[in-house]
């Protein structure tokens, strides 16, 4: 079922101006005057996007968008009895600013062969006036709010290749998101809109979700996190941006890194995961029952996360090959910011920890899962933890123990006293000497 609203996406018009000439089509095409709607739709694109040309021109100084209307201006003198110039500017919008890609730019032409159709009185071979049916006025409307109506000027296909350009070449100096956040605060989000950045947040949400090329597949993990940073500057309006356009968001991969990615961000946005369609659910849900790290990170098909923490942990209790990568525990942390999630997480790394089945195994899974949250341990997790590596000699008896023991003895030493007694722990007590 198609769930676009036109009247919901006509709110997001960016000219007060051309919502309140839209509104004319949206009332036209409710009240079944197709013709009159296709013929006043075409006007709406044309006013708008000299608008569009105005505000460059006064509030971003752009060159470019001048020459476009000098040209225009140029090309009346030299016709002024041809409405071609509207097909003009609209090739010249495409070209020279990237407002509009190639499929946009189709359509749009389209559009002005039905207002053609819709204007002129050519009768067919029944006597009767051309007259669109309601379905063929849609999607003209849809197309056209979403190529043009809702974009706001600044956002043009070439900042957004820009964009992405840019971060794809400085990804080896953005080596943490605060290094990105600064980056991208400086250069482009101090300078953009939140409709701005709602059409970068909608874009990369195709290269990092759906797209499987080469160049998709290289700058994955540096697009990802850039869409990481706009939900994270945004967390009062993605849901409706997502809620906006389900159909488009529910378009994702059928399988790979691109719903794993997925999977990840919607441990941390659980919300959105309700607004998908049930096909996107079927292929996230696959995704999550198949691949280990998204198996760690799917707590939303769960009841809740209680119930996801305790199947983890029978999950690692029961397993004896898990291998989990590198960064797993970093991303499971931050699915809730909530202290009992924190020591839970805890206990979730000393199970680990301590199921592994050899020495190298047991040395692996100190330095990704426990070293990195022992800070963080209180009273159960370690006694949890200690009780834990009295049951496994890979992890109490390998060369790299005495070391590692050590980083968690001096965090019991801040929690239990220097002067605890480990009578009831011996193996790690002797794994320190």
């Amino acid at each position: 079922m198609d769930e676009y609203s036109i009247e919901t996406r006509s709110k997001n018009i960016f000219n007060s101006k051309t919502r309140e000439y839209f509104d004319e089509v949206f009332s036209s095409y409710q009240a079944g005057n197709y013709r009159s709607a296709v013929v006043m739709l075409w006007s709406v694109v044309v006013c708008d996007l000299l608008f569009k040309l105005e505000y460059l021109i006064d509030m971003c100084n752009d060159e470019e968008a001048r020459r476009i209307l000098e040209e225009l201006s140029k090309f009346q003198e030299r016709n002024t009895n041809s409405s071609q110039w509207e097909l003009e500017l609209i090739k010249l919008v495409k070209d020279k600013i990237k407002f509009l890609d190639i499929s946009e730019y189709e359509n749009l032409v389209h559009l002005q062969k039905q207002r053609h159709l819709s204007a002129h009185p050519i009768i067919n071979g029944k006597k009767e006036l051309y007259r669109p049916n309601k379905d063929t006025v849609r999607a003209l409307i849809r197309n056209t709010l979403d190529a043009v109506l809702i974009k706001p000027p600044i956002y043009t296909k070439k900042i957004f290749d820009e964009f992405i350009n840019d971060i794809s070449e400085a990804e080896p100096l953005l080596i943490d998101d605060q290094k990105l956040n600064t980056y991208l605060e400086s250069k482009y989000f101090s300078r953009m809109s939140t409709e701005v950045e709602s059409k970068i947040f909608r874009s990369l949400w195709k290269l990092v979700f759906k797209l499987t090329n080469e160049e998709c597949n290289q700058n994955r993990e540096i697009n990802y996190r850039a869409l990481k940073l706009i939900s994270s500057r945004n967390k009062s309006t993605v849901v409706s941006w997502v809620n906006s356009e389900k159909d488009y968001y529910s378009s994702i991969a059928l399988n790979g890194k691109p719903v794993q990615f997925l999977v990840c961000f919607l441990s941390q946005w659980s919300k959105l995961y309700e607004l998908f369609t049930k096909d996107a659910k079927i292929i996230i849900e696959n995704c999550i029952k198949s691949q280990t790290k998204s198996r760690c990170l799917g707590w939303f098909i769960k009841p809740n996360l209680d119930t996801h923490y305790k199947d983890l942990l029978e999950w690692i209790e029961s397993s004896d090959n898990l291998n989990l990568e590198k960064d797993t525990f970093r991303e499971i942390i931050l699915i809730s910011d909530t202290l009992e999630w924190e020591l839970r997480v805890n206990n979730l790394a000393s199970y680990y920890y301590c199921k592994s089945l050899t020495y190298d195994d047991a040395d692996k899974r100190f330095k990704q899962a426990l070293e990195p949250l022992i800070s963080k341990y209180n009273k159960e997790n370690l006694l949890v933890l200690l009780e834990r590596i009295e049951l496994n000699k890979q992890v109490y008896e390998r060369r790299s123990a005495k070391e590692d023991h050590k980083v968690v003895k001096l965090r019991c030493d801040e929690v239990f006293g220097k002067n605890y007694n480990y009578q009831k722990f011996p193996n790690f007590q002797n794994s320190l000497s």
